[in-house]
């Protein structure tokens, strides 16, 4: 669950959900409280009218997804038995500005760290600038040191591992679409990072591993002015990694990093790790899925290769050897992780017909499966 804050900016309590004509608004609206209700009142649907279910559902709710799942990986090891299961639906994803459902064919994993500085034993007057290392201008070094001009992440074997898009891949991008000006508009920008532009901005998006500084932290920020030498720093940071690159590897390597580049007073705390995943367009729950979101939606959904986000999908893929698909039915644009998060009531009901037909539609390529054996 992210935090509300800034909480101020909330046009009602965040925990409160508030229906303001078509939107709810709350905390975990769109991520995905709203999702996960939705596939909820589908199986309820299903008792409503005295059916069962065509298959066995099991669902795992789990709520440190944000946090990076700390936990999750002892429970799946524990549970194996009772985990058993053809396929993975994680129902967390959006609908695309056109209207139309998105599938998710992998996630991007993903390393957080922070990075901590500290120099004097306390804050100081500026005056002593001249002498005192200030430890914000320290951590900013050192952080000039993990990101080249061109985004790229310029830690030594960070790409070692990293698997570029396949032929496939490219392929099934290619019918994505992409409106640059519409994603302007939404974010109050004028241009993309390193002056990315149409399709080679979208292949970044999905493609790329990434280096963002997520929030900084030191010295005086409050109304005014303060002549402040700050004694401590620190930043949060997320790396978003591709398939076959390694978390924990790749802390290695960013720890050596700083070492060679003469900070190895820079303290690295690890937050969270989850590893990259992957399934396969012609797995049967990736044709069960298209098949739900084309008949709920009317019109055909867009397929990623690779989401832009993460998740631990890889528990599923990597550690139970199943296929997993990522798609869900919140609207686009949802304020997601910011305030006013919201979903619609369209948007919601929608998506316990999406979840329904997942259902039966996977029962059915299950059952002709059965048959051609």
């Amino acid at each position: 669950m992210q935090a509300p804050d800034p909480i101020e900016r909330w046009t009602n309590p965040p925990f409160e959900a508030k229906v303001e004509g078509e939107r709810i608004l709350s905390r975990g609206a769109s991520d995905s409280k709203g999702n996960l209700m939705a596939f909820i009142c589908a199986i309820n649907a299903y008792k409503a009218t005295k059916r069962k279910t065509p298959t066995n559902i099991k669902f795992i709710f789990e709520g440190e997804e944000e946090a990076g799942s700390p936990n999750l990986p002892a429970f799946i090891e524990e549970n194996r038995a009772d985990l058993s299961a053809d396929a993975v639906v994680c129902f967390d994803g959006d609908t695309h500005p056109s209207g139309r459902p998105t599938i998710d064919l992998g996630l991007k994993g993903i390393l957080s760290v922070e990075l901590r500085c500290t120099e004097a034993s306390t804050d100081l007057h500026s005056m002593w600038a001249p002498i005192v290392e200030n430890a914000a201008w320290r951590l900013v070094q050192a952080l000039s040191t993990l990101r080249a001009s061109n985004g790229k992440v310029a830690i030594e074997g960070w790409y070692d591992e990293c698997r570029r898009p396949s032929s496939d891949d490219l392929k099934t991008l290619e019918s994505v679409p992409f409106n640059e000006n519409q994603l302007f508009k939404e974010f109050g920008v004028e241009h993309f990072a390193g002056n990315l532009r149409d399709r080679c901005a979208l292949k970044a998006l999905v493609f790329e591993p990434t280096a963002n500084i997520s929030g900084l932290d030191s010295g005086y920020t409050g109304p005014g002015g303060k002549t402040l030498l700050p004694c401590s720093a620190s930043a949060r940071l997320d790396f978003r990694l591709m398939p076959e690159q390694e978390p924990r590897q790749l802390l290695v390597y960013l720890r050596e990093h700083l070492q060679r580049q003469g900070f190895d007073d820079i303290e690295v705390v690890p937050h969270g790790f989850l590893e990259p995943s992957k399934t396969p367009a012609e797995a049967p729950i990736a044709k069960a899925v298209h098949k739900a979101a084309q008949d709920t939606y009317g019109a055909p959904p867009i397929v990623y290769p690779n989401s832009p986000g993460s998740g631990p999908d890889y528990l599923f893929t990597k550690r139970l050897g199943l296929h997993s698909v990522w798609t869900g039915c919140s609207p686009p644009f949802n304020n997601a992780h910011a305030p006013n998060e919201f979903t619609t009531v369209d948007a919601y009901r929608k998506g316990i017909l999406f979840a329904v037909a997942i259902i039966n539609e996977f029962s059915r390529i299950g059952d002709q499966e059965k048959k051609q054996r």
